[in-house]
């Protein structure tokens, strides 16, 4: 689109990408040769494709072109913006991002399980725009039973996810919203083997989807439900909670980003913002990197990477 923007323009000119053109042919012919004809001189590249169809490719596609090319400019940001497409790339899952608004005493819900409103509105409407940016929103029985949520994008001309529902035990009523949302994003009811006839006679209807997918100890698997969700081309899956799903998303090792938004309240009862990981010690707790804090309204919005290697990924940097 740029190039085609810039017209004659774009020859002589530098073109600035965040991630490597593309060598092969998919969706559109490959980016590289789109740079060559438009006789770009040359191109600066934040981060390379760890795709094996592209992965240096599309740069030798410049350089054979006698194009010149830079990489590793700003290559954690680039990398940071690719993460989703990276992670299923290299793992074969979408990037999974968990989301949780708490009081100050870590709850997510008082004593008599509301939780309206615990974060501020600012905190609310960054929400809405995340959920614009991801292709599904994950939650639990819990949430679904307790909030009644719609879990839609309220931001003008924003886009819904698609919404996931993890319930094994098929304990959300069929009358809950989010089966009933007119939206062109579909939800997904997951649930396991043995329910799957009556999940199908209950909740599946025009926009709602039952699927089924193996357990262990009674909870699905959510390891096998992202590789999933990685063959249907999904980048980046926003898990909202509740509390158990949050600790089960984190125990299986599929979460990758953490965000906390804290608000300045003290609850003193109530549900726990993460359940079920059982670390047996501090030393068993998972480590978090790339920190940062950010005032978000009243609240602090706290983010972090879980800590593990980043599979796949290439640096290369030249001149």
């Amino acid at each position: 689109v740029a190039l085609a923007n810039a017209g004659a323009l774009a020859r002589g000119a530098t073109a600035y990408v965040s991630f490597e053109p593309c060598a092969h042919f998919g969706k559109t012919p490959p980016c590289a040769n789109a740079l060559v004809e438009a006789r770009v001189k040359r191109v600066v590249i934040g981060c390379v494709d760890p795709d094996p169809r592209v992965s240096g490719n599309g740069i030798a596609i410049l350089k054979r072109a006698k194009l010149a090319v830079t990489t590793g400019v700003l290559e954690d940001e680039a990398l940071r913006l690719n993460e989703g497409f990276i992670t299923r790339t290299t793992l074969g899952r979408p990037m999974g991002i968990l989301k949780l608004a708490m009081s100050m005493d870590g709850r997510i819900a008082a004593a008599s399980g509301d939780s309206r409103w615990i974060s501020s509105r600012e905190s609310r409407e960054l929400v809405h725009r995340w959920r614009r940016e991801c292709d599904a929103i994950m939650v639990g029985a819990g949430t679904v039973i307790a909030d009644d949520p719609r879990l839609t994008c309220r931001v003008a001309g924003g886009r819904d996810p698609v919404r996931v529902v993890v319930d094994a035990q098929l304990r959300t009523p069929p009358t809950a919203r989010i089966y009933k949302q007119r939206s062109k994003a579909s939800t997904v009811l997951v649930t396991t083997q043995d329910n799957l006839a009556q999940a199908r006679e209950r909740y599946e209807r025009r926009g709602v989807e039952v699927i089924a997918v193996a357990t262990h100890d009674g909870k699905i698997e959510l390891n096998r439900l992202m590789l999933e969700f990685g063959h249907r081309g999904w980048c980046r899956v926003l898990i909202e909670g509740g509390a158990n799903l949050a600790g089960s998303a984190l125990g299986a090792g599929i979460v990758d980003r953490v965000a906390i938004f804290v608000a300045p309240k003290i609850i003193g009862a109530g549900l726990s913002a993460i359940e079920g990981l059982n670390s047996r010690s501090v030393s068993d707790s998972l480590a978090l990197e790339d920190l940062s804090a950010r005032p978000m309204g009243d609240d602090w919005l706290l983010e972090g990477r879980v800590r593990r290697e980043r599979s796949g990924v290439r640096r290369r940097r030249s001149g």
